[in-house]
């Protein structure tokens, strides 16, 4: 899973991101899942970029500094049967 979480910042190509938070979805079970995940939280103000992974049951979320772990963890809850965890948090 490190691997897979290196890979996406690096591709995104995000350096110079302020927070990166890491999020165990538990209830991703179909391919359409990690989508509902996506949009849900790319809605949220100050989200910068976010990844969803059903391989992985993660989604990684690039946000501005005043973006708080609890306002995205409330969208994936309310994106669909989903319980978010964040596992990993960053501050650039």
């Amino acid at each position: 899973m490190k691997k897979f979480i290196a890979g996406i910042l690096l591709a995104s190509g995000l350096g110079f991101a302020e927070k990166v938070f890491v999020i165990d979805v538990e209830g991703m079970t179909c391919k359409l899942c990690p989508i509902a995940v996506k949009k849900a939280v790319s809605k949220v103000k100050g989200v910068k970029w976010v990844s969803a992974s059903l391989e992985n049951r993660v989604a990684v979320v690039v946000t501005e500094d005043s973006v708080k772990g609890e306002e995205i963890l409330e969208v994936i809850s309310k994106a669909g049967n989903y319980k978010g965890k964040i596992i990993g948090k960053g501050e650039f």
